[in-house]
């Protein structure tokens, strides 16, 4: 068991994009959702993070400018903004992933773990500030490029911060991976957006169990095709149970 570390996770990766792995949205969305029922406590407290940091950036905006103001930066301004909020949440968003592909892969897990990858903030937000960029220009020449570059890159800040890879290989890997199952990513983030969109009846309420349940799919899937690693199990439990310490 002395390779655990590395060759699982290197087969894994090939028999993924040799086309092995039977991608069914159904059994995909049923585990995830298991996952979350399992460890909702963590899973959520990690979802309140992101939240929080996104209301304390607004409050502190809406302390410096009026609401009219927001609405008349200069695009420095939104620039500067958008730069500020990547590098706050890139590693906390990574981090979240991560956590929940280690519980798909019954790896114990603690709520520190979300915080693992703060060490590689600039890689990470460098990372997610070009993956905006292609995501924006692709919705400026049409809303469907946007999307597609959005989703097709979905794994890589994960990449990046556990195989240490520069951003256009870890960019072009996930482009490649999701590639080889584009019908099956396209049917479950159109799932995603649809729930989303069926939040709003609900007053936002359902995004409580779906936005979880986001990144529980994510890390799932970044389990099943990737293989997940972590270089801080030698400091967590040693059950195989998720703790959430308050």
């Amino acid at each position: 068991m002395s390779n655990t570390n590395q060759n699982p996770q290197g087969d894994r990766l090939e028999k993924t994009l040799a086309g092995d792995y039977e991608f069914s949205v159904k059994h995909i969305l049923l585990r995830a959702n298991n996952l979350v029922k399992n460890h909702y406590p963590l899973l959520i407290a990690g979802c309140g993070v992101i939240l929080l940091v996104v209301a304390i950036l607004m409050a502190i905006l809406v302390s410096r400018f009026s609401l009219e103001g927001l609405t008349e930066l200069s695009q420095s301004q939104q620039a500067f903004i958008d730069v500020v909020v990547i590098f706050l949440m890139a590693p906390i968003t990574t981090g979240l992933i991560l956590l929940a592909s280690d519980l798909a892969a019954n790896r114990p897990v603690r709520f520190q773990n979300l915080f693992d990858y703060l060490p590689q903030i600039l890689s990470l937000a460098v990372a997610q500030l070009f993956v905006s960029i292609l995501v924006q220009l692709g919705l400026y020449l049409l809303i469907v490029p946007g999307m597609y570059v959005f989703m097709a890159s979905v794994f890589t800040l994960p990449i990046i911060a556990q195989r240490k890879v520069p951003v256009t290989s870890a960019l072009m890997l996930s482009f490649k991976v999701v590639n080889r199952y584009l019908s099956g990513f396209i049917s479950l983030f159109g799932i995603f957006i649809l729930l989303l969109m069926l939040s709003a009846f609900t007053l936002g309420l359902a995004m409580l169990w779906v936005m979880p349940l986001y990144y529980a799919t994510v890390g799932l899937l970044f389990n099943d095709l990737f293989g997940s690693q972590t270089s801080q199990s030698a400091s967590e439990p040693s059950n195989n149970e998720s703790t959430f310490d308050a």
